[in-house]
């Protein structure tokens, strides 16, 4: 039996510790997909508690409480920290299994050199300990983002977003790249409440948005804004997704029945989506950007507690969608007018795997390396089996070395030790390989590790 969290943890074999410890536990983070706050790690500043690093905004940890019964208080509330640590400790015990426990261990370890089992006997001196390097350390975000060795993170913000605090790091900060990521999900999502309110936070700007026309010129303007602190990509939650396209005519008659709060169909809303989709693709493409497609959602499945606690706060599910006859005659129609970019396809649901993969090698691009992405395992797929699962299907339909990797999809600033459990079972995936005699170029092995945690990732966002 082996000791539970050794510093071997994950690796099954002689070669995948080597693997490891030489080549993925060196290399650095940029992290091309998070929730992180660009005011945070701007203000910088230092953190309380343990309590407010684990339970302030990490909605996986709040899912499993939530799972053994705890009071809302306890978890997403202004319930005592200690409290709170308590009832996350009892909830660890029966949480076999689960990577919340993994990950939480790779926190403590990462950041406070704590490798003992947590145990209600010890909680109150693991908090405290941590309390006081917390303060020892004067442990802020930037504190940890470079004691993870993050040396670029892309946030995702609204077509709206105020990017005041990415231009301020830019420049008083440089040594951490913060690029802002253009999420115009707001306005694609036409029947959504969110549609009016993202109407007036884009008229802040001065923009006049009186029909579809002024609503295009208004994104590219959102879009030169974005340009000018770096952004290289754009991010879309496509979810359930048909494509159909319609003419400017027809966009501007549904973009005035929609103003007046006259109901749209659903298949209006589908070809609002779709064409003004493609319109942004090939804004995109003159920029350059890669864009991000996440499909397989479904959001906000317990109103009663979204009203009570939020939005984003775990009351998400995967969807059951069909996903890869639309998604790939959007491509198609891309590829076709010559504007689709590097795109990566994501899906929180496991079943689209082997179709996105397959759909990934249907489009490429001379002097591209794996030009479209399979997406890796997130949300609730970024868990050992999923990432095992993810990399199945994109080892045996395509490229394993050309992927790109990891990413947190986060808004915990100690989320960037799912980046070391994702390499963990990398290097055992791999080294499995060779051990079963299965590939051969074994001097090449470092380079493909290194390529899958970070260099692949630079080259596919920069070069």
């Amino acid at each position: 039996m082996k000791d539970f969290f050794s510093p071997d943890f994950m690796l099954d074999s002689p070669l995948a510790i080597k693997l490891y410890r030489d080549h993925a536990s060196k290399m650095p983070i940029f992290d091309y997909h998070c929730h992180l706050s660009a005011k945070d790690i701007y203000e910088d500043r230092p953190f309380k508690s343990l309590g407010q690093l684990w339970f302030l905004h990490d909605h996986y940890k709040w899912r499993l409480m939530r799972g053994v019964g705890v009071e809302e208080y306890l978890v997403s509330g202004k319930g005592d920290d200690y409290q709170k640590f308590l009832v996350f400790i009892k909830m660890l015990y029966k949480a076999i299994g689960n990577p919340i426990l993994h990950w939480s261990y790779l926190e403590l370890k990462d950041v406070f050199g704590i490798k003992e089992p947590l145990t209600l006997d010890n909680a109150r001196e693991i908090r405290d300990r941590c309390n006081s390097m917390i303060r020892e350390m004067n442990l802020s975000p930037r504190k940890l983002l470079e004691l993870y060795r993050v040396n670029g993170l892309c946030t995702t913000e609204d077509a709206s977003a105020n990017l005041s605090y990415h231009e301020k790091l830019a420049i008083e900060y440089p040594s951490i790249k913060v690029i802002p990521t253009f999420r115009p999900d707001k306005v694609l999502n036409i029947k959504s409440y969110k549609f009016f309110q993202e109407l007036e936070d884009l008229r802040a700007f001065d923009l006049r948005i009186e029909n579809y026309q002024g609503l295009k010129q208004a994104l590219v303007s959102r879009m030169d804004a974005f340009c000018d602190i770096g952004c290289v990509a754009s991010d879309h939650d496509l979810n359930a997704f048909s494509f159909s396209l319609v003419g400017d005519e027809e966009m501007e008659e549904i973009f005035k029945k929609a103003v007046c709060h006259k109901e749209l169909s659903d298949t209006e809303a589908v070809s609002w989506k779709c064409t003004l989709l493609v319109y942004l693709f090939s804004e995109y493409s003159k920029r350059g950007w890669k864009s991000e497609l996440h499909t397989g959602c479904n959001r906000d499945q317990n109103m009663k507690m979204v009203r009570l606690v939020g939005e984003a706060a775990g009351y998400d599910s995967p969807g059951d969608f069909d996903i890869a006859l639309p998604l790939g005659s959007l491509l198609n129609y891309l590829e076709e007018n010559g504007i689709l970019t590097k795109t990566i396809l994501f899906s929180l649901n496991p079943k689209d795997l082997w179709p996105l993969a397959s759909l990934c090698y249907t489009f490429h691009e001379e002097g591209f390396e794996g030009k479209i992405q399979l997406g890796t395992a997130w949300w609730m797929q970024d868990h050992k089996k999923g990432i095992s699962e993810h990399m199945d299907a994109l080892a045996n339909t395509g490229i394993l070395g050309s992927f790109i990797g990891m990413l947190t999809d986060s808004r915990s600033f100690l989320s960037y030790s799912r980046h070391d459990y994702f390499r963990r079972i990398l290097c055992s995936y791999v080294a499995a390989y060779v051990e079963k005699g299965e590939y051969p170029y074994i001097d090449y092995l470092g380079n493909l590790v290194e390529d899958i945690c970070y260099k692949n990732t630079i080259r596919y966002f920069f070069d």
